[in-house]
């Protein structure tokens, strides 16, 4: 962002400008609380507690925050602190990430018991601060419309950290995509304990070598998120998500452990009754009650849960115009039901998810040939 004839010269050393400590912050708080008292006086009565859940916002940002409350003479509340922390993040890093609101938690995930299990006993290592026994992350892969995204929104309201997504961050300029990375890379560290969510993995992290179509740009992405992956000082305070349906397309040194420790494979339905549960599930969140006791209809071989909301919206569709029972929706439903996604194609993913899994707890018996 200087001139090249600053940036290219040979007296110049580069340093890294952190974003402000939760120290930095309270100090912050304790001067503008005497020109904001109004907006900074609740904020104030615990502000050790504020600094830190504002750790990874900018002074600026702070200070615009403070004045524009005490302006209208309403104070901030310490409940108000995550959504305006929140906005003002996304603000200052013009679009670069995104938090993903805590609205779910892994109760919400049908089935994936193993799953779950490690998931939580992983984050009650975290809040204990055993951080030796943390991985550095996860791979969730699994074929298309099983979930992926679903589980890290899940994960933000089980996790009780930010979790943020990376928002397309390349650019057309020269340089501008490396800046961009350093950018969100420095707010991740001011951001204490984090989980980063990077949805199509495959597309986004690069190649190691990409030839010459690109100018050698999907190799820089590559080798700068492979550093900060591995950066043992990063364990225990940023959490990496990647998600894939294709993870055999992911660099193999980005998927080792010290990068990626923990693989989860998300998968289909594996019997029909296992599909007749998550239909019914999907139903009832619609105020749509199917027999606890599966029909005779049959099910969807490979049912997904993606595929299976779209046969729970068609069911509330016609219960809701043609005013028929929930069961006979549910069979005219199926009756002429086309799967989404070809079986050859499914089962080649599945295969691809159970070969990365990391514990063979993780998988149903009928995936594992």
């Amino acid at each position: 962002d200087l001139h090249p004839m600053l940036v290219q010269n040979p007296r110049a050393e580069r340093i890294q400008v952190p974003l402000p400590c939760p120290a930095t912050i309270l100090s912050s708080l304790n001067l503008l609380a005497m020109e904001a008292p109004v907006a900074l006086k609740t904020l104030m009565e615990n502000a050790d507690l504020s600094a830190a859940l504002l750790a990874g916002t900018t002074l600026s940002a702070l200070r615009r925050i403070a004045r524009r409350s005490e302006h209208g003479k309403t104070a901030i509340e310490t409940r108000d602190l995550a959504e305006l922390k929140k906005a003002m993040v996304e603000r200052e890093c013009q679009g670069l990430i995104e938090f993903i609101p805590p609205k779910r938690t892994l109760n919400d995930l049908h089935g994936m018991e193993a799953v779950k299990q490690w998931v939580r006993e992983d984050l009650a290592l975290w809040r204990r601060g055993a951080i030796e026994a943390m991985p550095m992350g996860y791979l969730i892969c699994g074929p298309v419309g099983t979930g992926k995204t679903y589980f890290a929104n899940c994960l933000a309201g089980e996790a009780g950290v930010p979790v943020v997504k990376i928002a397309n961050f390349r650019d057309r300029w020269v340089g501008s995509t490396e800046a961009n990375l350093e950018r969100i890379f420095r707010l991740l560290q001011g951001l204490g304990r984090c989980v980063v969510f990077i949805d199509e993995a495959d597309q986004v992290l690069g190649k190691r070598d990409s030839g010459a179509s690109d100018g050698g740009l999907s190799g820089r992405v590559y080798a700068m998120i492979a550093k900060e992956m591995s950066e043992p000082s990063n364990r225990g305070k940023i959490l990496w998500l990647l998600a894939s349906s294709r993870p055999d397309l992911i660099e193999v040194d980005l998927k080792r452990p010290g990068r990626i420790d923990v693989k989860i494979p998300l998968l289909p339905a594996a019997d029909s009754a296992e599909a007749y549960g998550l239909i019914r599930a999907l139903c009832r969140q619609r105020d749509i009650d199917l027999p606890a006791e599966q029909p005779e209809t049959t099910m969807p071989a490979l049912l997904t849960p993606g595929a299976a909301e779209a046969i729970a919206v068609k069911i509330a569709r016609q219960v809701l115009t043609r005013e028929i029972s929930p069961a006979d929706a549910l069979t005219e439903t199926l009756y002429d039901y086309q799967a989404p996604v070809s079986e050859e194609i499914m089962r080649f993913q599945i295969g691809l998810a159970v070969r990365e899994a990391t514990e063979l707890r993780f998988v149903p018996d009928v995936f594992r040939e």
